[in-house]
Parts: C-alpha cells; sequence; structure tokens
C-alpha cells in the first residue's frame, strides 16, 4: 500500500500537469480539425458584407458560438469574435477581400512600408507600431493600413477576454484577411514583447490562402517568432492569391554580405578595359529591376495613395520603403488538387471564374482529403 508521502506527491503530480493544461489550451502544431473550424468561421466573417459565396457553402461552425463583430473601417474591412463553446479559447476572424472598391484598394495599395515606425493615418489617429525589428524588414502598406485601424477595437476585446480568464486566441483569415492577420499576429506579439499585452497570452494563427504580406526580412522575422508550430498558412495550390502581389528583386534587396549587394564596388577595382565592360554587364543585369520597382512604388503606391484619400479622406501618405521584394511567409501547408477535384472545380484557362479555387468551399474540399 502507497504510503502517505506517496500518495501526495502523486496528487501534486496530478494536479501541477492539469493546472499547466489548462493554463495552456492551444498546442503546437498544424491541427485539421482546429484549421476547419476556423475555415467555416472566415466564411461567416467573408459573407457578413459579400455576396460572393453561397452561406450553404461551408457548413456553420461545430465549436465556437459568435460574440461580436466590428465597426466597418478603413477598406471595407471588418473583424467577428467567436468564443469556444467548452474551452477558454477565443477566435480573432478578420475579413477577406468583398465586392467593393475600397477593398479591392487595399490590395492595389501595394507599396511598402517600414515594418517598424510611426503613421499619420488620420488627424485624430496617429500609430505606433512594431512588427519586426529588423530595420530592413517591409510590409504592405494597403494591408497595414486596415489592420491599423482594426487593431483599435481589436486590442480593447483582447483585454476584455483576458479579464474573464481567456488567455488563448487563434488569430485567422482568409485571402485578404490571411494577408491582414499576418501583420496583425506580427503586432500582437510585439505588443506582448513591450509589456502592452499581458505575457501569458498564445496567439496562434491560420491564415488561408494568405498573400504574400512583406519581404524576405519581414519574413524571417515572423518565422523566427512564430516558430515551433504556432502560425500557418494553408494554400490551395491552383488557387492564384497565394501569388500576389507580384515581386521586384533587385540588388539592394540583398543582404549585405552577398557578393551581388557590393558588385558595384568590386567592379571598380577591376583594370581597365574589364572593369567597362563588368559595368556594362552589371548595368544590364541591374537597371531593369530597379526601373521596375521604382514604377511599382509609383503607380501602386504614390498614384493608388490618391485613391485612399478620397476613402479614408485624412490619410497623410507614409514614406515607403525602397523595395517591392514579396516573399511567401510563415509554415505553408499545400492543400494539392487532385483529378477528382478538377472534375468539379475546371482549370481551363478560358474558364472565366478567377475565384473556382480560391473561396472556402474549394478549401474545405481539399483540407477534408488531407492527410496528415
Amino acid at each position: 500500500m502507497p504510503s502517505k508521502k506517496n500518495i501526495l506527491s502523486i496528487f501534486l503530480l496530478v494536479f501541477i500537469i492539469s493546472a499547466n493544461a489548462f493554463g495552456q489550451i492551444l498546442k503546437p502544431g498544424f491541427d485539421k480539425a482546429e484549421y476547419i473550424e476556423t475555415l467555416k468561421i472566415n466564411q461567416k466573417v467573408h459573407i457578413a458584407l459579400s455576396k460572393w459565396t453561397n452561406p450553404s457553402d461551408v457548413p456553420d461552425p461545430q465549436d465556437h458560438r459568435f460574440v461580436y463583430r466590428s465597426p466597418v473601417v478603413a477598406f471595407d474591412n471588418i473583424w467577428d469574435l467567436w468564443i469556444n463553446k467548452t474551452k477558454p479559447v477565443a477566435v480573432i476572424s478578420v475579413q477577406g477581400s468583398i465586392q467593393t472598391e475600397a477593398s479591392f484598394l487595399a490590395n492595389l495599395y501595394a507599396a511598402m512600408i517600414p515594418a517598424k515606425g510611426e503613421l499619420q493615418l488620420d488627424k485624430n489617429f496617429k500609430f505606433n507600431y512594431t512588427l519586426s525589428n529588423n530595420p530592413k524588414a517591409a510590409v504592405h502598406v494597403g494591408w497595414f493600413v486596415a489592420m491599423a485601424y482594426l487593431s483599435k477595437t481589436i486590442k480593447p476585446k483582447i483585454d476584455s477576454c483576458y479579464k474573464t480568464g481567456i488567455k488563448d486566441f487563434i488569430l485567422t483569415g482568409h485571402s485578404q484577411g490571411g494577408g491582414i492577420t499576418f501583420l496583425l499576429n506580427s503586432y500582437l506579439e510585439n505588443l506582448k514583447a513591450e509589456n502592452k499585452l499581458p505575457a501569458d497570452i498564445r496567439f496562434k494563427t491560420y491564415c488561408s490562402a494568405g498573400p504574400k504580406p512583406g519581404n524576405l526580412f519581414y519574413a524571417y522575422d515572423y518565422e523566427n517568432m512564430t516558430q515551433g508550430g504556432w502560425a500557418y498558412n494553408v494554400v490551395n495550390a491552383a488557387d492564384w492569391v497565394p501569388d500576389v502581389p507580384f515581386s521586384v528583386q533587385t540588388v539592394n534587396d540583398f543582404t549585405a554580405v552577398n557578393p551581388f549587394y557590393g558588385a558595384k564596388a568590386m567592379i571598380k577595382k577591376q583594370k581597365f578595359p574589364k572593369n567597362l565592360a563588368l559595368k556594362h554587364i552589371y548595368k544590364q543585369m541591374s537597371k531593369p529591376s530597379l526601373k521596375a520597382q521604382k514604377n511599382y512604388q509609383r503607380y501602386l503606391g504614390k498614384m493608388v495613395s490618391m485613391a485612399v484619400r478620397k476613402q479614408i479622406p485624412d490619410f497623410v501618405t507614409p514614406q515607403y520603403y525602397e523595395s517591392n521584394y514579396y516573399v511567401r511567409t510563415g509554415n505553408t501547408i499545400v492543400l494539392v488538387p487532385d483529378d477528382e477535384y478538377f472534375k468539379l472545380y475546371s482549370n481551363a484557362p478560358e474558364n472565366p471564374n478567377i475565384w473556382q479555387h480560391h473561396l472556402p468551399k474549394q478549401y474545405l474540399y481539399l483540407v477534408d482529403k488531407l492527410k496528415l
């Protein structure tokens, strides 16, 4: 028969394990059922202002109840708050693109801004932010502006949930919502690092059909911040949205020790006429991408910002980062269509429906078949 001391030790061990389990509900790693539930929630927030999808295309969420919908802000952006019915877990779901000019404007406003700084977004809204401490990290300005406005209601709701005992949050968004959610994840984690959110809050992120949110240096920082299985981007290999924005890489986007980064200085050290030949080759290779980057910033930055000011009248155009080197970010779960899928959703070039591989309905079909 075990002694009283052993019984007490066993009791304490069980108590500690139970306390730790309750203290952190979310676990690292891709959870198929967890993602499917977020996809159902994303369908609900997506159809709130949109008629693109039929409400019956995707079943209702089973494990969560709807609690709150934000006001419409910025580029017709909203977010929803859902609470798990049996566990202290909240889901923050960011709406994707809808059928309005303002919503698509957020996508077209594709210049980059530094991932750390201060923006005067309107007369009464100065936004101090940190998404990365790397001075070379930069992000998509349109989705950043949307995230900034949404954060005005997201942070207070996180604070309110925390006071009720909720410390675990799932951040999610489909399509444009996924692009915004990348940036929201970075912003909230940095608020934790700055002691502006409680340190024991845990965020787990499921971006879905997410586009490219920033440059390589932002991606490195995001992946380091969420490593260990705390963030995923789920993409359909037939979907075009994860391809965008299109990317322009110049010699200025390389790391400092890359030989191409310092090629001009090396060429100057070469003897005549070798230096002239190398200089000519260097210009032929580097000038097209540099010109493309400047045009990118001119048209999708400065020109689009004029339309942005019509949508947000007091918007102050920020100083853009001299790069448009967009890359895929985060741990990616790839959904690969098979022949049966293409019988339902044709991939023929003449098919006019550009959204047929992109909506939650198609993602649900593919993730149901995913074997992990």
